[in-house]
């Protein structure tokens, strides 16, 4: 059976922050993005099992801006996550036949181009890629199926 994946870049940030990296929240634009890629995205009626979510203030905003109705797993792990880190967390999670990941870039568009056949070209903020494995979610195997983002929809 097919297997589905869902990469989500969190929306636009705050370029200037007091604090952390980590804490950075959404700017105007972000949140006004947001819900316009997701109102964009359910009516492809591709819904994920399981959503898996960077602890960044910008990924937890973005997600909730989405107002999804599925189990999600807050991971440290997948704050600015490599593209190996990021497979090797899907690849633990395999038994979900949908699986989201809310993430960041650069490793977000890196794991999207070496996850596709066909490749990957780098994912905007609120950028939104949805791909097809034959089987399971594997290195070179992804069939791209729709990349959202404001600039697209």
């Amino acid at each position: 059976m097919a297997q589905r994946l869902i990469l989500l870049r969190h929306a636009k940030s705050v370029s200037q922050f007091t604090s952390s990296d980590f804490n950075r929240t959404l700017n105007e634009k972000g949140r006004k993005d947001a819900p316009e890629v997701a109102k964009a995205f359910k009516l492809l009626d591709i819904l994920p099992d399981i959503i898996l979510c960077s602890t960044a203030i910008r990924t937890k905003e973005t997600l909730a801006l989405f107002n999804m109705d599925a189990p999600v797993q807050y991971l440290d792990d997948l704050y600015h996550a490599s593209a190996s880190e990021m497979f090797d967390i899907i690849s633990e999670n395999q038994n979900y036949q949908t699986i989201m990941v809310v993430g960041h870039n650069f490793g977000i568009t890196n794991l999207a181009n070496q996850l596709s056949t066909n490749g990957a070209e780098e994912m905007n903020t609120c950028g939104l890629y949805i791909m097809e494995f034959p089987e399971s979610i594997e290195l070179n195997k992804g069939k791209m199926l729709h990349y959202l983002s404001p600039k697209t929809i």
